[in-house]
């Protein structure tokens, strides 16, 4: 039996807020440490107000550089994590070669999946941007604002389109089936 819309629509909000929210969590991990580390090798001021506005300031100015590293990270290990929930009742199920379940999955067993996955959704990306160029440039002629592409409407295009693509993509991948839990 073929699982509901719904089931899609789920798995899709599942990746996303998986992402999100570990991306965040490594970010702010990662930022705390560097803040941590700066201040250890400014060799440990005294804790003032300047302090703590100077370990703010770098806290601000590392967490962007770490959330992207951290997104990057959170990216391929969603599909590690995907095979551990279990989503309206319905559990996914990774399979090898001799077509026998690995019941748990490890990076090295889905990196195959994440490559094709990547590959779908940069080609999604290209498409859209050049679509969205070509109309633009046919409504407008004007030049397309550059500030518009920036790291957060990468993010908001990624979430959009890389969700698309891992839970529409799931029905044509031979080594993921749906079963029931």
């Amino acid at each position: 039996m073929k699982p509901a819309k719904k089931f899609y629509l789920t798995l899709y909000f599942f990746w996303a807020s998986w992402v999100s929210f570990s991306s965040v969590a490594l970010a702010t991990i990662l930022s705390l440490c560097s803040t941590l580390l700066t201040y250890i090798s400014k060799g440990i001021a005294p804790l003032e107000k300047q302090t703590f506005l100077a370990l703010k300031e770098v806290f601000y100015f590392s967490f962007p550089i770490s959330f992207s590293l951290s997104f990057i990270i959170m990216l391929l290990f969603v599909f590690k994590a995907v095979f551990s929930w279990k989503i309206d009742g319905r559990k996914l199920k990774l399979y090898d070669c001799q077509d026998e379940v690995i019941e748990k999955p490890l990076v090295s067993d889905v990196i195959m999946i994440w490559r094709k996955w990547l590959f779908l959704t940069v080609w999604s990306l290209l498409i859209f941007f050049l679509l969205f160029l070509g109309f633009w440039k046919l409504l407008s002629i004007q030049d397309i604002p550059m500030a518009w592409l920036n790291g957060i409407n990468i993010y908001l295009l990624i979430l959009l389109f890389g969700g698309s693509v891992f839970s529409l993509g799931i029905t044509r991948c031979k080594k993921i089936r749906i079963v029931y839990a």
